[in-house]
């Protein structure tokens, strides 16, 4: 009874200091230029909205942890009760203190993608300086051991046993749990009324794995995010913004690891992942649609989960209703996984409900149509482009080893075709003289119609090389792909007839090579 009492207590101070906290920093926001201006294309909202609500769910979460600490149940052997808590979690806060300055200046003045993502990678390194590092996995009954190989860092005290595959785990982690917060933060009380029901659920997971810190930081956090709800609840008066939804993904990624206030951690990796199943599930997505269409990951569409359902025609609360209910199914997947200590059954609710979820959303918005056409698409561009990189190859091998003008230009006439090009014309200049010229009786028909490039190369001494290509209607390559692949078979071309042209030492009864070279080409 007491300790459900101190996660009420902690719920409760939290809620109470976002609560008081949060219209303070709306002015302050105001005040120091955190303003999300919509758009008319990603953002959906109304108006200049404050955007610092980070500095909000900070204030109420920090407000929890002096009546918690004074409460005796984060009392260690090394001193008092709230320093001896300060002291143990130094990483966390100071982990925390980086992410939310790293948001301020985002939501502030803006900072580029790496330099963010930098900041959150030094962020994830001082967790684990701090002792804060996944060194052993858990999934589906099997645990997979991380500690090796690894090396000792130098530390105030006693050093901590960094393992490099641990590391990398670790960073993957927490860099994945920030970023899929901040993808999500797309709609008025998306991302903190998920959180909410993320963080409860991660509570209760906690506390039947008897972590009692991971627990009391859940119920913070729970308490902040439900405060900051009543704010942030369509028409929002604030938003998190970086700050906040980074925030929110660091504290999640520090509580699904299990016993990860204590030290060194075993993750049961399924249950987290599973409870952060909608913005996870919307990130996936995200990076797929960019990577299937070749756009950047870092840049911005209309096309996640809140879009769609909006695009249906669903105001913003109708919208987060909806999502609550679909998160809300894959936290209660966990817990019955927790209850029936069954792992699989939790993984085919979760999946079987998020595959089932995106199919009828994407299937009413056209959406998955277009990302099949998208991925065959790029799947027959690179058939295309690889095709067209082992035929550039063997036909470089082969100039390379060209004796003179005539088989070069053969090679390179035979590399085209198979290309969909024809050549044109190509011409070989050294010193106002002309060393290589042809042209193809194609030329004039090709010049009415059809895709054609023109290349002037200039190498070594004076050297210029021009080629136009023609590229032929029935091409089995795009001509972008075709005349990319032509062009590093030109600049071969150039130096291999640089090589042929320069001049050498003469052997008794021989004329220097490049002059037999030069008398060859204009021949013929």
């Amino acid at each position: 009874m007491m300790f459900s009492n101190m996660y009420l207590l902690a719920f409760a101070v939290a809620f109470a200091g976002c609560v008081f906290s949060t219209p303070l920093v709306t002015r302050l926001a105001t005040w120091a230029g955190a303003i999300d201006r919509p758009d008319q294309f990603r953002r959906i909202h109304k108006g200049a909205i404050p955007r610092l609500g980070g500095l909000g769910l900070a204030v109420g979460i920090a407000a929890c942890i002096v009546p918690v600490a004074l409460g005796g149940f984060l009392r260690d052997d090394g001193g008092g009760p709230l320093w001896g808590f300060l002291a143990r979690q130094w990483s966390i806060l100071a982990a925390s203190a980086i992410v939310l300055t790293i948001g301020l200046i985002d939501d502030t003045r803006g900072m580029s993608p790496r330099v963010k993502l930098l900041g959150q990678a030094a962020a994830v390194l001082v967790l684990v300086a701090g002792g804060l590092q996944i060194q052993r996995v858990a999934l589906l009954g099997a645990e997979f051991d991380l500690t090796r190989p690894g090396f000792l860092l130098p530390m105030p005290g006693e050093p901590v046993r960094v393992g490099l595959p641990g590391l990398a785990i670790t960073m993957l982690w927490f860099l994945g749990c920030m970023n899929v917060w901040n993808l999500i933060d797309g709609m008025d009380g998306l991302a903190s009324g998920v959180g909410i029901l993320v963080s409860g659920t991660l509570m209760l997971v906690a506390i039947d794995q008897g972590n009692v810190g991971s627990a009391i930081l859940a119920a913070a956090l729970c308490g902040a995010l439900a405060g900051f709800l009543l704010y942030n609840w369509h028409p929002a008066c604030i938003f998190l913004g970086d700050s906040g939804s980074l925030l929110i993904g660091l504290l999640i990624g520090v509580i699904g690891a299990k016993d990860c206030l204590k030290g060194p951690s075993t993750v049961s990796i399924l249950f987290p992942l599973l409870a952060m199943g909608l913005p996870i599930t919307d990130t996936a997505m995200a990076i797929f649609r960019r990577w299937v269409r070749n756009l950047p990951l870092s840049s911005a569409d209309r096309r996640h989960v809140h879009h769609l359902l909006i695009g249906l025609g669903l105001d913003p609360r109708q919208a987060a209703a909806l999502l609550y209910c679909f998160s809300a199914f894959l936290c209660g997947s966990v817990l019955l996984g927790i209850t029936l200590h069954n792992e699989v059954l939790a993984l085919i609710l979760g999946i079987s409900g998020c595959l089932a979820f995106l199919l009828i959303l994407t299937s009413r918005r056209d959406e998955l149509s277009q990302l099949v056409g998208d991925l065959r698409a790029r799947l027959e561009r690179g058939s295309q482009e690889r095709s067209a990189a082992k035929l550039t190859w063997d036909a470089i091998q082969r100039i390379e080893l060209g004796a003179d003008g005539e088989a070069i230009w053969e090679i390179l006439r035979g590399a085209a075709t198979a290309l969909g090009c024809d050549v044109l014309s190509l011409a070989c200049h050294r010193d106002g003289r002309t060393i290589l010229e042809r042209s193809s009786g194609k030329a004039a028909e090709a010049r009415v119609s059809g895709p054609s490039a023109t290349f002037r190369l200039p190498g070594g001494d004076d050297l210029l090389l021009s080629v136009t290509l023609h590229q032929r209607p029935d091409a089995p390559h795009a001509a972008d792909i075709a005349f990319r692949a032509l062009q590093r078979l030109a600049l071969a071309t150039a130096e291999r007839l640089e090589r042929l042209a320069e001049p050498v030492a003469p052997r008794r009864g021989a004329e220097p090579r490049g002059v037999a070279a030069q008398g060859l080409w204009r021949q013929v």
